[in-house]
């Protein structure tokens, strides 16, 4: 991603290049700091882009098939228990 930004920033770099030798010096009022503003957004993109990428790997991390799954929302609910046997049985012949 950094090399893609050095592209933009070069980019822009060139087209300020550019709009200067064909309109002069006036192009440079507005085009400095369009310069400087791309920078800045390829910066904040550069620092955003570290902390996305953790979110996603520890996302990605828990669907992992070979690991172990934990309880979910309904471990056991297809889980049949066992029958409770007990010494006294109710007598429903009587």
């Amino acid at each position: 991603m950094a090399r893609l930004g050095a592209v933009v920033v070069g980019m822009g770099l060139a087209a300020l290049l550019v709009a200067y030798l064909g309109f002069g010096w006036p192009v440079l009022l507005v085009g400095v700091p369009a310069l400087v503003a791309v920078g800045l957004v390829v910066l904040a993109v550069l620092a955003w882009e570290g902390p996305v990428r953790r979110l996603a790997e520890q996302r990605v991390a828990p669907l992992d098939p070979d690991t172990d799954v934990a309880g979910g929302l309904m471990s056991g609910f297809f889980e049949l228990s066992a029958p409770q046997l007990s010494s006294e049985r109710p007598d429903s012949h009587r």
